[in-house]
């Protein structure tokens, strides 16, 4: 009796216990495959703003809820001593948030993409993937990236002025999905040097090419043409190095024929872009084959922030006024100095960004994960070391250079598939027992479900926004409609006031101005952006408050010392003239 019950608990043990391996592989197939690749006409920013990430949210929350729902249905959660170290590091990142100076709401966006990012990865670790699973995730980026390959050379040779998506065919640079050439380049180079690592893993049978070789063969004819007519400084540098790292594997684990042949093809990739050259008279603008970049003066300033406020910094969320009041200061004692660069709410360093607003805590943070990831790296096979490197190197150098993870999820997802591609290789997994699974069920079922409504919300309110913003004569229905003006905040705010200030102006009512007035004083000390300055000083031209407009033009040549905020200048910003200055 007692032999037979234990029987039948383990054999339902086994079957409550079965894993939802396949479940998750969809959910990333849905992400990397559908969701990424979906455009929605928007007015250009990062985040949420671009609708290819706001949709991308949907599977992604879904990839982490079933990771979550895993630890529940196991009761056991599986890590390795690099997740207690990003856990750390997690906590050290987030704890600037709660420094008197932080703003948190700013930096809220922020936080829940590190976090979200942490618990995929911890949802990936709890998964006893075979071999076959974890190299298709692999294949799964590769495959975007052929999308948004084919995708590129749609825009760059077919597409026709006017197109509905609004691609530029004038300027010419084909970003995909994407819309910032620097974001689609560092990912066409990830493709690159992953096609080279994937090459070398697949073994040839009796001299016969795969279908899989084929395509992996291809993918630098594909890629190659594209990163040099992107004319990404950091594309082309990211593609060049990774390639370089990724050599001595593939000659190493791939047969002769492979990796000739793969190099053969990069030479083609190579020829076709020289032959694009000639044929269509193709040539880089002239500011993108030379080393001159705005990054030589923002970076810079960027650094000298961090070193005046080295240990808790500017306040999270606060970089850009900190940054415009701190460069206007040092420009108004020294001229020579370089005035800030306007609009600028991030320095395009990953490591200066956190640095200048929460001082040395979030920068030791982050300097600790890289070295715990490159020290998993050094337990890999010697020959394996510098591929590993090579699959971070695309991303990784972006960062310092620009922000992709904000411009694009997927490049997030992408980089945190790579750091557990690379613990799996190398770390022993412990197990923790877990008694208490109520908690953790709960957030797995509830988090999809809150993250689609919010997502396919906000959709649905940028929709309205650009409306409302395109629509000629103004249509106020649309505004009114929005149904989630927190993920459109700054956007939905801008459009509600400017509104309101045009029809103050329009029918003389005094009292929208002053509101608005009262908005925009209270915006600048977050937002500082010169059109907003515009409209300000325009406000107090209407009520005739004329010594008012004159500190605010003050405080306004101070801070943008490169724009120009005279009466002239101003007056066309006033409604009922020409439309008001946007940002």
């Amino acid at each position: 009796m007692t032999v037979l019950h234990l029987q039948g608990t383990k054999l339902a043990e086994q079957r409550i216990s079965k894993p939802l391996t396949r479940y998750f592989i969809v959910s990333l197939g849905l992400l990397f495959l559908l969701a990424m690749h979906y455009f929605q006409h928007n007015p250009g920013g990062s985040g949420l703003e671009l609708s290819f990430n706001t949709i991308s949210w949907i599977p992604f929350s879904f990839a982490i809820a079933l990771g979550l729902l895993e630890i529940s249905r196991q009761k056991i959660w599986r890590y390795s001593r690099l997740t207690v170290v990003l856990f750390v590091c997690c906590l050290l990142l987030t704890l600037p948030a709660f420094y008197p100076d932080a703003d948190g709401y700013a930096v809220a966006n922020r936080l829940i993409g590190l976090w979200a990012g942490f618990l995929f990865f911890v949802g990936l670790q709890q998964f006893a993937f075979t071999h076959k699973q974890r190299q298709r995730m692999l294949w799964l980026i590769l495959a975007a990236i052929w999308i948004q390959a084919i995708f590129a050379w749609y825009q760059f040779l077919w597409i026709d002025p006017g197109n509905a998506i609004g691609y530029d065919t004038e300027q010419n640079r084909p970003y995909g999905i994407f819309q910032q050439p620097n974001v689609m380049a560092s990912f066409l180079a990830t493709g690159l040097v992953l096609s080279a690592y994937l090459l070398a893993r697949i073994p040839m049978y009796r001299g016969k090419w795969s279908w899989q070789q084929l395509v992996l063969l291809l993918t630098p004819v594909a890629i190659i043409p594209i990163i040099v007519v992107l004319s990404s400084r950091t594309g082309w540098l990211g593609a060049m190095v990774g390639v370089a790292l990724m050599l001595p594997y593939l000659r190493t684990f791939a047969a002769k024929a492979q990796w000739r042949m793969w190099l053969l093809m990069v030479a083609l990739g190579l020829s076709v872009s020289w032959s694009i050259n000639s044929t269509i008279d193709w040539t880089p603008a002239e500011e993108r084959v030379s080393l001159e970049s705005a990054r030589a003066i923002h970076i810079p300033q960027a650094y000298k922030m961090f070193s005046k406020e080295p240990l808790a910094g500017y306040g999270y969320g606060k970089f850009e006024p900190a940054y415009i009041i701190q460069t206007a200061k040092w420009h108004q004692a020294d001229p020579e100095q370089n005035y800030g660069l306007s609009g600028l709410d991030h320095p395009h360093n990953e490591l200066l960004y956190w640095a200048a607003e929460g001082g040395i805590v979030p920068l030791l943070a982050l300097l600790a994960a890289a070295a715990a990831v490159a020290l998993t790296i050094r337990k890999a096979r010697k020959e394996t070391q510098l591929a590993l490197v090579g699959l971070f190197l695309p991303i990784t150098l972006h960062t310092q250079l620009e922000y992709p993870f904000y411009h694009s999820l997927v490049h997030w997802v992408t980089f945190i598939i790579l750091i557990y591609w690379v613990d799996n290789l190398t770390a022993k997994y412990h197990k923790y027992h877990a008694r208490y699974v109520l908690t953790v069920k709960f957030c797995a079922v509830l988090m999809p479900i809150l993250i689609t409504s919010f997502m396919l919300t906000t959709l649905y309110s940028g929709w309205l926004l650009t409306k409302f913003e395109t629509t000629r004569p103004v249509n106020i229905d649309y505004l009114m409609q929005v149904n989630n003006p927190w993920a459109w905040q700054n956007r939905f705010d801008w459009d509600l006031h400017l509104t309101q200030l045009q029809l103050g102006a329009a029918s003389n009512n005094q009292s929208l101005i002053e509101e608005y007035i009262h908005w925009a004083t209270q915006k600048a000390v977050s937002w500082p952006r010169p059109a907003l300055y515009h409209n300000l000083i325009a406000a107090y031209h209407l009520l005739d408050q004329q010594e008012q407009a004159r500190q605010i033009q003050q405080e306004a040549e101070f801070l943008f010392p490169g724009n120009d905020f005279t009466l002239s200048s101003v007056l066309p910003a006033i409604p009922n003239k020409p439309v008001p200055q946007t940002p």
